[in-house]
Formats: structure tokens, C-alpha cells, sequence
């Protein structure tokens, strides 16, 4: 399984949490060598300046479990349509699939990316769905394959995206990619 380093897995936190570190690193830093304590916890400073500005432009703070929520109550159309737009707003140039394991195909600079995200509402994503892509990905001769889902994925999932070149996309950098989910519609009004 890959291992986040720990300036990724502070990347995913508020800007605070990294300041906190970087005030932890200096103490510690400090203790044992005070001239270079400053040098030490710099790249924490930076980073808490960074995620804080990152923050600060996309606005309120997003309230991910009900945003992930919003995107499982939505029918397979509107999922899809948020997904496909929100990759058409990154310059990829989106078309449907025309194979097994994908839903859809992405390319971008000459680039095949295959997506999928016909598991999006269930809870758990196993490791079949995972190597149905990583098989998709190899006949294809894609760059690498997404796998969409707005629950998690299993231990099983994750090891085979960590030897395939498959990503898997969830939680936070979902609710990301598709920053303003639109509710699902009630009746066939429009």
C-alpha cells in the first residue's frame, strides 16, 4: 500500500494543523539546536501558507460528509454529468466508454485516461472494480485509470491501485473535483 508522506497528509488539513507542526518542529528543533531551528520548521510556515491560501480561495469551508452524501442521493446522469464537467473544466476533452472496466475516457496533452465511477454510491469499493480498470488501462495502453467513489475503497483496492497505474479518488479530493454538487432533482421538472 503507498504510504502519504507527511507533507501530503498534511496538505489534506487546515492551514492550522501545519503551523501547529511547524511550532512542534521549532520547540523540538530549538532544543537541540537553536541556530537552525528557524531553517527547520520553515517548510511547515510555508506550507500552512500555502494550504491557507489555497483555502482562502475556494472559499467557506466545505462540510465533506454531507457533500459526499449530496453525491451518492444523485442519479447515475447527474453523477456522471458533475464528473465529466468538472474534468472538462481541467482541459480534458471527455468522450463514453466504449470498453469494459471504464465509464469513460479522458484525454488531455495526448493523453488516454480512463474513468470510473459506476460505484460511486457504495460504501465500500473492493479490489474487482480496482483490477477490472487496471486490465482496461493495459488493453487500452492508457496512461493510467481513475476510479471514482464517493465511499471508500478497501485494503484489498488500495494494494492493487499501489502495483497498477490506477488512482483512486475519494473522500476530500472528490468533493474537490466536483465543488458544487447540484442536488438531485425531485419529480421530471427541470
Amino acid at each position: 500500500m503507498a504510504q502519504q508522506s507527511l507533507f501530503q497528509l498534511l496538505r489534506q488539513q487546515p492551514w492550522w494543523v501545519s503551523m501547529l507542526a511547524a511550532l512542534v518542529v521549532f520547540w523540538v528543533a530549538h532544543t537541540f539546536s537553536p541556530p537552525i531551528a528557524p531553517f527547520i520548521a520553515l517548510p511547515f510556515v510555508l506550507l500552512a501558507a500555502y494550504i491557507g491560501f489555497l483555502q482562502l480561495r475556494s472559499g467557506a469551508a466545505v462540510d465533506v460528509p454531507a457533500r459526499l452524501s449530496e453525491l451518492r442521493a444523485m442519479s447515475w446522469e447527474s453523477f456522471s454529468a458533475a464528473i465529466t464537467d468538472a474534468y472538462r473544466k481541467r482541459g480534458y476533452v471527455v468522450s463514453p466508454a466504449e470498453g469494459q472496466g471504464y465509464d469513460f475516457k479522458l484525454v488531455k496533452d495526448g493523453e488516454l485516461t480512463l474513468l470510473q465511477c459506476r460505484r460511486w454510491k457504495v460504501n465500500q469499493v473492493g479490489a474487482g472494480p480496482v483490477r477490472e480498470l487496471a486490465r482496461a488501462v493495459d488493453r487500452q495502453d492508457a496512461r493510467r485509470g481513475i476510479c471514482v467513489a464517493a465511499g471508500d475503497f478497501s485494503a484489498p483496492a488500495r494494494a492493487v491501485s499501489a502495483r497498477e497505474p490506477v488512482v483512486l479518488l475519494s473522500g476530500v479530493e472528490l468533493v474537490q473535483l466536483v465543488r458544487n454538487p447540484k442536488k438531485p432533482r425531485r419529480g421530471g421538472t427541470k
